[in-house]
């Protein structure tokens, strides 16, 4: 499966039928958002001479426990999160391995487990806090892996809206989720074209520079019918009245008493039990 099937696929999968889907998209963006803000700021302390931080340990998995209980309540597949998670990880898996071959400013001393060759050393000190970076980073993904799963882009277009987040950036955004999908249907049209003439990019019987010059020319080609797509687009927009100040237009939607009391309760529990954590430790 490419990237464009998993596209069509992770919008396929916000039109599923649960208690969290029905949700308002407010209540699930803030929630989120919230849970990535608390993830990140989470200090790193320790306690007296223990290498690992366990206020920090509890803290995440009573912030993980949240997001597995909304996902399990959405009914969601599990294979969706982890496949989500894999294709993920590795935009940020880098970083992250780096940490062990450095001095970690939060510990005095340090202890070596593997001396490399050039001077390199593995320390453990720094390798528990990598481990820290990677339990946020796996958390920040989960939150958004939720929220991907459980909302249509319109609805967080919608929810933005009302949040009264920035015209401008709501105007783009949409235009951007529409154009998306168009984007990846030419995408998938021109797969089907490869297809028909049995040209796979990856095909080692072919010329290398072959393959490059036919890659190089459907690039070129989907490059140009974009900025074709995009004047088209803009031009239709100014003969519908579009300007400057255009913006649009979503109807009020107030929340129902139930979807207070679950983004209260939400809330409360993301900033309200971590804390609680950190003071008892």
């Amino acid at each position: 499966m490419t990237l464009i099937d998993e596209l069509f696929d992770i919008e396929h999968e916000a039109y599923r039928k649960s208690p969290v889907h029905s949700l308002d998209s407010r209540v699930k963006l803030i929630l989120c958002l919230l849970g990535l803000l608390v993830t990140v700021l989470l200090p790193y302390v320790r306690i007296g001479d223990q290498i690992i931080p366990w206020p920090l340990v509890f803290a995440f998995a009573v912030i993980y426990l949240l997001f597995a209980g909304l996902y399990l309540l959405s009914g969601a597949s599990v294979r969706y999160y982890i496949v989500r998670l894999v294709l993920i990880m590795p935009f940020g898996l880098f970083f992250i391995l780096l940490q062990p071959f450095f001095a970690n400013p939060y510990y005095d001393v340090y202890h070596v487990i593997f001396s490399l060759p050039f001077g390199v050393n593995i320390y453990w000190e720094s390798l528990i806090f990598g481990l820290s970076l990677f339990a946020k980073f796996v958390i920040s993904l989960s939150f958004i892996i939720l929220l991907s799963a459980t909302t249509t882009m319109q609805s967080m277009l919608e929810a933005a809206s009302r949040l009264h987040v920035p015209r401008l950036f709501i105007t783009v955004m949409s235009l951007t989720v529409r154009y998306i999908f168009v984007f990846a249907l030419i995408f998938q049209k021109i797969q089907s074209a490869f297809a028909c003439k049995c040209f796979r990019w990856s095909d080692r019987r072919l010329p290398l520079g072959y393959r490059l010059n036919v890659i190089g020319n459907a690039a070129g080609s989907l490059f140009l019918r974009a900025m074709d797509q995009g004047e088209r687009t803009y031009v239709s927009m100014c003969c519908r009245g579009y300007a400057a100040n255009s913006a649009m237009h979503f109807p009020r939607k107030p929340l129902v008493i139930a979807e207070w009391i679950f983004l209260l309760f939400g809330a409360g529990y993301i900033v309200f039990f971590p804390a609680l954590i950190y003071l008892v430790f």
